[in-house]
This record gives structure tokens, sequence and C-alpha cells, in this order.
């Protein structure tokens, strides 16, 4: 499945009716998805509100105004705009609405919104079609953000048609005001505004209904990764060994911080890989082989380790970087490895801390890399100003990814996989109870492991990203997002990795 930005969906809608589907039908099939899944949630004498601005975002508010009056409920429509503002296709579906036994009022600019607010406290769901995924970066204006905060202060269940009304399609980013509603329902494909920034917590609920637009009629190589496009785990052959789902390297580890190296330890040996070795510091070794798992061997190292090391021990790919601190001139290592060997490297944590120092290494490297930065680990290694970032975090990725020839795993509540060839896969788990200690040594972890496997880096960054959301959310569903913990994520692992 594509996620597109406002524009590419713009286009899509273009060649559709441009193969001969009529806008005004596109927009009564669009309401008609809309309003199936809303009357799913009413109950008979029910009240609805919608809000309508003059776009075809309106428009499609005035369809399912329509379609819910003749299934027989209680329906009052707000216009934000007089009719002769309203796009050609929301006359249309004026003129129809006029025909119905709908309640219509247009809110004026320059009165009090009293009247508006009586009636939102007076429906039981409210629906906003008030502007589209095509709203600009310009102000909304202080009117706008009045009705928008009077949407929110409402207290009623809010639906909202396609995007959150104030929220930007682009970034996910949003203006003055933005609706919150308890549920988006997205017309055909995921908007990026959708599952980034504040796109999330706008949405709410989020419901994809498809209108027949061909996904592929517009060029974009934006998804939204789903089980059913991974490769990962690999199936396992009855004649095999450890080896041949791979032997990983994890250095990780320092004083006071040796939970870190633990954690991306199980979170390779978990994923399947078939040995794993970790790379401690000696005045750790004796803390980390006492909790070790057993199944783990244990080797000291005084940043001295080699690629050669590396090579000369079967390994198939390494980790560096959880918890090694940023006092020793890990830079050594790092340089090596990815001069000297053409074993797949994945960095994290510190690790990123180390190459930020030298950057122009990744341009030089023999061997295949991955990143896993958050945002401020990325801000860091770029020189950017982390709200810049999030002004245009596709953006900045993907320029990133294709100059170092890297696969970046921008970490965030719907985690980005950028290809160095240009690709962004955006992940489809994970909850907010994953912003916690150790979720990312874990998830480094479990993409190593993945990669050890003979799968391409790509397909291993995506696996790692799915199932390590995939394992925070059958807990989360079980026990709650509060009380979950990077060992709870490990812990269930067996669940979602079958």
């Amino acid at each position: 499945m594509k996620v597109v930005t406002p524009q590419e969906m713009a286009q899509m809608d273009q060649k559709t009716i441009a193969s001969g589907i009529s806008g005004i039908d596109l927009m009564e099939k669009a309401g008609t998805e809309c309003t199936r899944v809303i009357e799913s949630t009413l109950k008979e004498g029910m009240l609805i509100c919608v809000i309508c601005g003059p776009g075809n975002n309106g428009g499609d508010g005035q369809v399912i105004a329509r379609q819910l009056s003749e299934k027989g409920f209680s329906v009052q429509v707000f216009f934000t705009e007089p009719a002769d503002k309203m796009s050609p296709e929301s006359q249309t579906n004026y003129s129809r609405l006029r025909e119905s036994s709908v309640a219509v009022q247009f809110l004026s600019h320059e009165a009090g919104l009293e009247g508006f607010e009586a009636s939102l406290a007076g429906a039981d769901l409210v629906v906003d079609a008030v502007f589209g995924t095509g709203l600009k970066d310009r102000p909304l204006g202080e009117w706008y953000e009045t009705l928008l905060n009077a949407v929110n202060a409402c207290g009623k269940r809010i639906a909202a048609i396609d995007i959150p009304s104030g929220l930007r399609g682009d970034n996910g980013l949003t203006l003055e005001a933005a609706v919150e509603a308890d549920q988006t329902i997205i017309i055909q494909n995921y908007k990026v505004g959708c599952l980034l920034n504040d796109g999330p917590d706008c949405v709410g609920e989020p419901v994809l209904v498809d209108i027949g637009i061909d996904e592929n009629c517009v060029e974009n190589n934006k998804y939204f990764v789903q089980k059913q496009d991974l490769r990962c785990p690999v199936k396992r052959k009855k004649n095999s060994h450890k080896y041949d789902y791979g032997s990983v390297v994890i250095i990780a580890g320092s004083k006071g911080m040796i939970g870190a190296g633990l954690l991306a330890t199980e979170g390779a040996l978990k994923s399947g890989a078939g040995l794993v070795t970790s790379y401690v510091p000696l005045e750790v070794y004796l803390p980390v082989a006492a909790r070790s798992p057993v199944e783990v061997m244990i080797k000291t190292y005084d940043c001295n380790i080699t690629g050669e090391d590396i090579e000369h021990d079967r390994k198939r790919v390494v980790l560096i970087g959880p918890g090694i601190g940023r006092k020793k001139n890990y830079s050594i290592i790092l340089n090596d490895l990815l001069y000297n060997t053409t074993v797949p490297v994945v960095i994290d944590a510190d690790g990123l801390f180390h190459l930020s120092r030298n950057l122009d290494v990744l341009k030089e490297s023999k061997t295949p890399v991955i990143l896993t930065p958050h945002f401020g680990e990325f801000s860091t290694l770029t020189g950017v100003d982390r709200e810049e970032i999030l002004k245009d975090p596709i953006g900045h990725g993907r320029c990133f990814a294709e100059e170092y020839q890297v696969v970046l795993v921008l970490k965030g509540y719907r985690t980005m996989i950028f290809s160095p060839e240009g690709e962004v896969f955006f992940n489809s788990t994970s909850n907010p109870g994953m912003a916690t200690a150790g979720s990312g040594d874990v998830l480094a972890g479990m993409i190593a492991g993945f990669a050890g496997q003979s799968v391409d880096l790509l397909e291993a960054a995506k696996a790692g990203v799915f199932y390590h959301g995939a394992a925070g959310d059958y807990y989360a569903e079980h026990y709650g997002e509060s009380t979950l913990t990077a060992r709870n994520i490990i812990d269930s692992f067996k669940y979602v990795l079958k």
C-alpha cells in the first residue's frame, strides 16, 4: 500500500477523472464509503452535525449528510463559506442537498459562534469536512481557529473526513488549531500528514476506504509496511545449522550502561540469529556474563577489535553502539569496520555520535550500512536543526540515505525506513508505550538479527521495525501501554514472530 502527498492524491484524482469517471461521481463514491463507516457507529435517533468547507472535502461532507438523512438520521449541516465560494462539485452537491430534508445553516464570519456551539452540544456526532488535504502553510485566520477549537471543545465524538482540518497533509504539522478527531476516514490512501508529527494524535482511529482509484497511476515510492510485505522471518530448512541463520556480533555496553547491550543481544537472539557474540569492555565482563542468556558468547576488547577479527570468526553482521558511551574513541573501530570489511554494519545510539565526527567515512565504506537514529540523533548526524527536519522529514531522510548510500531507520511513532534508492517505508505498528528506555536497543538487535539471516539490509530493517512494533502492540493490547518496558517487548516476540 502506498502513502501519498496531497499533490500526489490530487494527481491520482485527476487521472481517474480523465479515465472516464466524472468528478461528481467520484465524490459520490467517496461520500458513500464514508457514510457506510459512519453509519456503523450510529444508533437510531441520533443527531449528526456536519461542518462543510467550500472545497471538495466539504462536498464529501454534503454527500454524507444527504445519505445519512435518507437513512433516517437527523442531520444538520453548517457551511463555513457562502455557496458562491464552493468548488463546482460542491455546488452540485449543494443543489442536491437543498432538495433533501437536511437542515442547512451558513455561518457568518462577522457574527459569533454561540448558536453553532449550542448545536454541537446537542449533537451525537460531529463530522469534520472543513479542510481537505490541500490546506497550505498559511494562517487559518482567527475565525477558523475559533471554529476548530469549538469543535474540539464540544465534548462529542468527532469523525474527520480524509484528514482532520487544520492538519497539514504534507508533513503532519498543525496550523494555529486542528481538529482532534476520534476517528478519521481516510479516502483511498494514507496521506503523509496522517502519519507524521501531530498527525497520529489528530487522526485518532484511522479507517481506510477504497473508492477504486489506482494508486499506481502516479509515480510514487512511499509505502505503508504491512506483514504481507515482509520476507522475514526466513523459512528454516530441515537440513541446516546455526551458521545458516547468521552469526551476529554486538559491540555494546560500558560501565553503568550494560543494560543496552544485554537488550540488544536478546533482540538479536530472539529474532532468529543462529549465533550471537557480545563484545564488551573488560571492566564490565563479569556483570554482563552474569546476566547474559547462556546461549550468547561473550568476548572482551579494549577498542582494538578489527574488521579482520570479525571476518575471521565467520560473522555475518555487526551491531555497534548501544550503551558504548562517548568517553572512549570508537572512531577507530568504526573506520576499520567500514573501510576494511564487507560485513554489514548496523550503527545505533552512541555509535551514531562517534560516526558524526567523521560522516564522510560512509561514502568510502566497502560494506552495507544501516543507521538507526531518532530525530535528535539524526539532527546531530546532519547538522540540521531538529525543528527544520520535522518540517520535511521525508526530504531530509531521503537525501541523506541517497547521498551516503545507507539504509536509514528514522525512529518515531511511525518509523520511516529510507533505502539508498530513495524509497520510503512507513511502519504500521507500535504504540506510545514503546517510548521507554531500552526499546531502541531491542530494535537495533532485532534488525541485526534479521540482517544476519542472509536477508537484504532493507528487508531486515523493515522486518525489525515491524515486528518490534507488533510485539509492543501485543503487550499493550493485553496489559496496557503504561506498564510496557523493553523487556516486555522481548517477551512478546514469541507471539508475533510465527
